[in-house]
């Protein structure tokens, strides 16, 4: 019978070093794997707060542009051109049929209407729930904004407006958090083309440098957005306390996170995603005087995509969208309150201040 030669100690040392390198190289793979991954997961989660930002600013400007033509709601308002002879800040005519300037008082925040060009101002207050799988989060977003304007005879109105805002979310499905300080300049511009039709065209560019933890790692990154919306608004008087308000509107958003390493040393690719979302409906609303009721519904068809071809979709192809809230107005006060339930989402919106 044939012996076998043992097997020399060279040969088991190189079977052994395979073994050591086999598993090392098992081991990096999956450090970088599961690195990647979770870049992955804070980039694309940190797009559903971002977005809920630019969202809610886009929203409040649309609503500013659409309400100061049609009147009601929406903006703290400063007429600008003052009356030198009397600069009081309360606007009272002396004279009520009298067309001169001198008969009326009026500082910046109520002159006689001598001037085209006013600024104007709101806070908005935005709480947001995202159950979209797989990058659930939940937040709040408040935003000042601001805006110069100029009215040429109510026909042709343009404007630039300035958002601040802060948001702070949970990104529910890592158990972190999101939180962020931008903003956004707006300009805008709104054709009156008669008494019941209304085109508007808005744009907005900005951005933030949010941090996220997740755990005990956490990040800064870079944040860009910009958004484009279109409308086309008619107002159609049911009654004299009843009014249909039907829209169509066309918006493109742009999100954009930079690259960045959490401090466990986990890096993060950079994504940009794009979203193009059309949105036909209709308001109903009840004037009650003091309060305004109204419920809107919308039909949304959203087109989605991502730099990055493995990222989930944060929106539904086809959803529907639902509005119920109340206007309130007294003097040159106001307010607004309004629920939005969509396909997975909600947001609950505050306005407030005073108008002029």
């Amino acid at each position: 019978m044939k012996k076998v030669k043992p097997i020399s100690p060279a040969i088991k040392s190189f079977s052994n070093t395979q073994k050591i390198n086999s598993v090392g190289w098992t081991i990096l793979f999956c450090l970088t794997s599961s690195q990647l991954a979770l870049a992955q997961s804070n980039n694309q989660g940190s797009l559903t707060p971002a977005r809920a930002a630019s969202i809610a600013t886009s929203t409040a400007i649309t609503s500013s542009i659409i309400n100061n033509p049609f009147g009601g709601f929406g903006t703290y308002r400063w007429k600008l051109g003052a009356n030198s002879n009397n600069p009081s800040l309360v606007l009272e005519a002396k004279n009520p049929n009298s067309l001169n300037p001198d008969d009326y008082s009026g500082g910046l925040a109520g002159s006689a209407d001598w001037s085209n060009w006013s600024v104007w101002a709101t806070p908005v207050i935005s709480q947001f729930k995202n159950n979209i799988a797989p990058n659930t989060s939940n937040g709040t977003v408040v935003i000042g904004l601001a805006g110069l304007e100029y009215n040429m005879d109510d026909t042709l109105i343009s404007g630039l407006s300035l958002a601040a805002d802060s948001t702070s979310s949970n990104t529910t499905y890592n158990n972190g958090t999101y939180k962020s300080t931008g903003l956004t300049v707006s300009p805008y511009l709104a054709y009156q083309i008669n008494d019941s039709w209304l085109f508007d065209l808005s744009a907005g560019y900005g951005g933030s440098n949010p941090t996220t933890t997740v755990g005990s790692s956490t990040g800064t990154t870079n944040y860009t957005r910009f958004f484009s919306a279109i409308g086309l608004t008619d107002r159609i008087e049911l009654s004299n306390k009843l009014t249909l308000t039907p829209r169509a509107s066309y918006t493109m958003y742009k999100d954009s996170l930079d690259a960045y390493t959490s401090s466990t040393g986990a890096y993060n690719s950079a994504l940009t995603t794009y979203l193009y979302q059309t949105k036909i409906g209709a308001q109903l609303a009840y004037d009650a005087k003091v309060a305004t009721p109204f419920i809107a519904a919308y039909q949304l068809v959203n087109s989605w995509s991502a730099s990055q071809s493995n990222t989930p979709p944060s929106v539904y192809p086809s959803s529907y969208q639902v509005i119920a809230g109340i206007n309130a107005s007294k003097g040159i006060f106001y307010g607004t309150v309004a629920y939005q339930i969509e396909r997975s989402t909600s947001q609950f919106r505050l306005y407030g201040g005073l108008r002029f």
